[in-house]
This record gives structure tokens, C-alpha cells and sequence, in this order.
């Protein structure tokens, strides 16, 4: 069974009024069959249509076209909200709360009883390396150790997909080696992770498979093991830029 797999989606927005409508494309006919236990990264620059196609395999907006299927059912079936969970680039959670505040909250909105909901919430703190700071109040911490709380709240009702937009963007060296190590334990425990990025060297350091969304389609599916080289060569190679535009891949 695949973790994710999507059929001809396309994703089409209209707008202006009905005299002098105007159609702008997201991306069209995308075809992706992502196999489970993998960290797969989706590539593209800004306003490729990463974060619309993650949405729309998220279930929080609908496609024009096509289907998309998470574990074998299809988006829309509510047992897939059971197996997937989601981090977004700027997480948010009330700064007067602590970290084991905010974990219990979840782990009480999936109703997990308070035994397990304990034990779950001690080993999540602990795999982000946070449990020391689970009384903290959270407006004492940095971006990377926000991140990491919301890696822990992904983790409380244990699921089996977990998407991640832009998880390194912002972090210090430090914190982005940290969130690279938890998301490849992740890996190691059974997981499968889809991310986007514009960090093109954290992606070929995490990711076992990427696919670069360029002009409204998926142009390329490769391994990162296949790929020879720098990740960033490959990916400017792909979409036909020159290296001295290169910089737009990070803003």
C-alpha cells in the first residue's frame, strides 16, 4: 500500500468577474505513487505550488480536478485524519502555555486516556529533546525549539504520515542540524515524512526521494542516491536556470 498517491490532481484558480474571468494554474495532472518509510521532499520555487498540492493531500482544500489517496483510502475518508499530521512552517501555540500544557491539550482532542496520553506525551518531549523544558513556559523559546514542540504534538496520536512545510526555514545551524536528526529518527521508527523545502542541501541530506514542481508540473522524480553531485546543480539542471539566478531557490 502506498502512502500517498495521487491521480491527474490539478488544482486551477479563477478569479475577476464572470465577463473578464482569468484562470491561473497551480499545477495540473499530477501523478505521484509515494511508497511508506521513505522521506520523500518536494522541490520548486516560490509559487510552484508546493504548499497547495501539501494542502490539498492535507484534505483542507479541494482539487479541480483528480484524485489524491493517503494510505490507501481516499483524502476525504475520515480515517485518514487518524494517520496523518501535519507541522507548518510557522507553527503557533499560546506563549503562556508550556510544552506539557500544550501536548496533554492534544493528547485530550484525540482522546487518549491518561495513562497512555502521559507516557505518549513523556516520549515525544523526550525524542525532541525537550523533556527537560516541559515546564517552560513557550514564550521563553526559540523558532528551532518551537519547532521541535510541534514535532512532539505531530507524535501524540502516533500517526503514520506526517507532512512538513518548510521545517528548516529559519533555524540556526544549530537547530537545523537538531530538526534534520529528529526527522531522520522519525524515519527510523517507521514513519513516512512528504516535506517541502528550500533548503536544498538539508533535503539531500534527509530525503531518500525528491520530485521538483516546476510550471505547474512534477518534471522530475528521482533518488536522492542516484543523483551525482550537489542536489542544487541538479535541481538548477532541471529547471533550466542559469547559476547566477540560483538565489531565488532560497527566498
Amino acid at each position: 500500500m502506498l502512502a500517498i498517491e495521487t491521480r491527474n490532481l490539478s488544482k486551477i484558480y479563477i478569479s475577476g468577474h464572470f465577463w473578464n474571468r482569468r484562470k491561473t494554474v497551480a499545477f495540473k495532472n499530477i501523478n505521484l505513487k509515494i511508497k511508506q518509510n521513505q522521506v520523500y521532499g518536494l522541490l520548486g520555487l516560490n509559487g510552484a505550488g508546493k504548499t497547495t498540492l501539501m494542502k490539498i493531500l492535507l484534505g483542507l482544500i479541494f482539487p479541480t480536478e483528480g484524485e489524491a489517496f493517503i494510505l490507501g483510502k481516499k483524502v476525504s475518508d475520515i480515517e485518514v485524519r487518524k494517520n496523518i499530521a501535519y507541522l507548518p512552517e510557522m507553527p503557533y501555540f499560546p506563549k503562556y502555555l508550556t510544552p506539557l500544557e500544550i501536548l496533554d491539550f492534544y493528547g485530550r482532542l484525540y482522546e487518549i486516556e491518561y495513562k497512555k496520553r502521559k507516557e505518549k506525551i513523556n516520549t515525544s518531549l523526550e525524542l525532541v529533546g525537550l523533556y527537560n523544558k516541559r515546564n517552560v513556559k513557550l514564550k521563553e523559546f526559540s523558532k528551532g525549539m518551537l519547532q521541535r514542540v510541534g514535532i512532539a504534538q505531530l507524535l501524540i496520536n502516533d500517526p503514520k504520515l506526517l507532512f512538513l512545510d518548510e521545517p528548516t526555514y529559519g533555524l540556526d545551524p544549530l537547530a537545523t542540524k537538531e530538526m534534520r536528526s529528529i526527522i531522520l529518527m522519525l524515519k527510523k521508527s517507521g514513519k513516512t515524512i512528504f516535506l517541502s523545502s528550500h533548503q536544498i542541501t538539508e533535503v539531500q541530506q534527509i530525503c531518500d526521494k525528491i520530485g521538483i514542481l516546476h510550471n505547474g508540473s512534477i518534471i522530475n522524480e528521482e533518488k536522492v542516491s542516484n543523483i551525482k553531485g550537489s542536489l542544487e546543480n541538479y535541481f538548477i539542471k532541471k529547471i533550466n536556470l542559469q547559476p547566477s539566478t540560483a538565489g531565488v531557490i532560497y527566498r
